[in-house]
Formats: C-alpha cells, sequence, structure tokens
C-alpha cells in the first residue's frame, strides 16, 4: 500500500486532481467581514461531500495565496466583499494564471462535474 502512494504521489508530482486531492478547496477571505461567509461556504461544500477548509490565519492575504499554491491546492476560493454581496467566489485554479469571478452555485456545479466525472484538471492545458 505504502508503495502505491509513494508512485501515486510521484506521478502526480504532489499536484493531485480535485477528485483525489485530500483538500480539494480552499477558502481563502480577503479580511475579518468575509470569515462568516468562507465558513458557510465551506460548511455548505463539507455537507455536500467535498473536502474543503477555510484559511483563518492572522498571515497576509498575499502570504495565505502563496501557501495554498505551495500546498498545491487545486481550486483556491478567494472571498472579498463583493464576492460576500454577490454571493459568489474568485476561483483561481493552481497551475492557471487566470482568475474567474462565479457564483458559488456554477461553482459547485463545477466541483460536481470534477469530481464525478474524475476528471483531470491537474494538468493546466485542460479546460475545465
Amino acid at each position: 500500500m505504502e508503495r502505491f502512494f509513494a508512485i501515486l504521489i510521484e506521478h502526480f508530482g504532489g499536484a493531485f486532481p480535485t477528485w483525489l486531492a485530500p483538500v480539494q478547496a480552499k477558502i481563502v477571505p480577503v479580511n475579518e467581514s468575509c470569515e462568516a461567509f468562507a465558513n458557510e461556504l465551506s460548511a455548505s461544500l463539507n455537507s455536500a461531500g467535498y473536502r474543503s477548509e477555510v484559511d483563518l490565519a492572522a498571515d497576509s492575504f498575499n502570504k495565505k495565496i502563496r501557501n495554498a499554491v505551495t500546498q498545491k491546492i487545486p481550486n483556491i476560493l478567494i472571498v472579498g466583499n463583493k464576492e460576500v454581496e454577490t454571493n459568489s467566489v474568485t476561483l483561481r485554479r493552481y497551475c492557471v494564471k487566470d482568475q474567474i469571478t462565479i457564483s458559488v452555485d456554477a461553482f459547485k456545479e463545477r466541483l460536481k462535474k470534477l469530481v464525478d466525472g474524475r476528471v483531470m484538471d491537474n494538468d493546466p492545458t485542460v479546460e475545465v
């Protein structure tokens, strides 16, 4: 079993696709006023069967993003005041420069498609 996991980690270089990643989405609130929305979103994702975490560390916003990228989290959700007002998230994919702002429901549908379809989205050339 240990050899299997070692081969799996080596094959993916630690950047697992969404369906296999230990943390499928990391929610990064921009400031303290957005933390309640981030916690609600995380609870909603977790109750739907997805693995998500909220970064509530006292670090700067840039350091929170850098930590999520270093941990090779496939979906980084940025939540600011604008996102709270519009019930949306800014999605940043691992190894993809472009960020998009989508509704929470659209992100859940996207996550469902990635997980249920076992899409190999850890390749930056794959469009999702």
